[in-house]
């Protein structure tokens, strides 16, 4: 990855971290503001993106599998009790398992194993059917692969994404993530931040700032 891409990468994660921060906040400590869970929108599409240009630049996918994939394993205890906490489903995966099945999805088109393709875009909703949640479901993955299939292409970008949102919008009968289309800006529009972000800080900022907000919640 040169340096201006990495910069803008740099960029958009810095976006997507903020939007998620802002959107948890909203949605544990002032759930009486919408306005934060709106805000909140931005961050998956921003993150999904991001698996795409991760994928493409990455010298070891298995080992960039793995890592999304371990550390949803090591915190999904946590995140289990956090939703309970709030009355949200305990059994709701967290992010990182959507983001390991874009990975699948991704690396299974590029070597034709279509059949494992199919499996990994149809998985959230087989595993729904048992009450296992993913977030974001189906139209998780879906959007990470099909960004990255039109990662080259601004207008096709813009086109898939924004019909896969207004589709997800009318099967779940929820405008919400209609909002979510804001982070079109930032992928069109990105721009050069003078940091690299190392790998880590997402691990690392995910499982954290879910525990301060709610400790913070458990003491008010």
């Amino acid at each position: 990855m040169d340096d201006i891409t990495a910069q803008q990468s740099s960029y958009i994660k810095i976006v997507a971290m903020a939007s998620m921060l802002i959107d948890h906040i909203g949605l544990i400590l002032f759930p009486q503001y919408s306005i934060l869970r709106i805000i909140g929108r931005i961050a998956f599409p921003l993150f999904a993106y991001q698996i795409g240009i991760g994928v493409k630049h990455t010298r070891d996918i298995k080992k960039y599998f793995l890592r999304l994939f371990l550390f949803g394993v090591a915190i999904q205890f946590f995140y289990s009790i956090s939703a309970s906490s709030i009355g949200e489903d305990p059994w709701s995966m967290n992010i990182l398992f959507t983001l390991a099945l874009g990975v699948c999805a991704i690396v299974s088109y590029e070597r034709k194993w279509y059949l494992l393709l199919t499996a990994t875009i149809v998985a959230p909703m087989l595993l729904a059917l048992i009450g296992v949640t993913i977030d974001y479901g189906i139209y998780g993955v879906l959007l990470i692969f099909g960004m990255y299939m039109t990662r080259e292409n601004l207008r096709n970008l813009v086109v898939f994404t924004v019909l896969l949102t207004v589709i997800t919008c009318i099967f779940e009968k929820d405008l919400i993530q209609a909002y979510s289309l804001a982070a079109l800006i930032f992928i069109a529009k990105p721009l050069s931040v003078k940091v690299k972000i190392h790998w880590m800080v997402f691990y690392l900022f995910y499982p954290l700032h879910l525990v301060i907000i709610q400790l913070i919640h458990s003491i008010t």
